[in-house]
């Protein structure tokens, strides 16, 4: 079981210290602005549902596993890596969608749904994950 996790902490620390590092700024970089913008948000929203799972299977390989595998530190840092991915993709993006439909339709966008602001206070929150994702890795037995 302890091998499974650790492995699920690599594969989900590298994703998305390679996905936020290298491959976004490459996108940016090489394609035009609204075409790298939609194939980050793919991205992110893989990086999001993906993420929620390896986290769900991480915290059942630890409970099969009797609690060893991730200890009570792993088993917060995965818990804390959860609620950003949570809050920083299912909670920001919705707001940032809506006023990115309101800045296209030409109308006036309210403060709380400036694109900008929640673009990042996302991106904040995803380094923050990235960040747990490199103690989740070293706390990992």
């Amino acid at each position: 079981m302890a091998t499974l996790v650790r492995l699920v902490a690599a594969l989900w620390c590298g994703t998305l210290w390679a996905v936020g590092g290298l491959v976004v700024p490459l996108l940016f970089a090489q394609l035009e602005p609204m075409r790298a913008a939609a194939t980050a948000g793919s991205l992110f929203r893989l990086l999001a549902y993906g993420g929620l799972l390896a986290a769900l299977a991480m915290l059942l390989l630890d409970r099969i596993g009797g609690g060893l595998p991730l200890g009570a530190r792993g088993r917060r840092t995965v818990l804390l890596m959860a609620v950003g991915v949570g809050v920083g993709y299912f909670g920001a993006r919705p707001v940032m969608d809506y006023g990115r439909a309101l800045m296209a339709a030409g109308q006036a966008v309210p403060a709380w749904a400036d694109f900008g602001t929640w673009h990042g206070v996302s991106s904040v929150l995803y380094f923050l994950v990235a960040v747990l994702a490199l103690r989740l890795v070293a706390v990992v037995r």
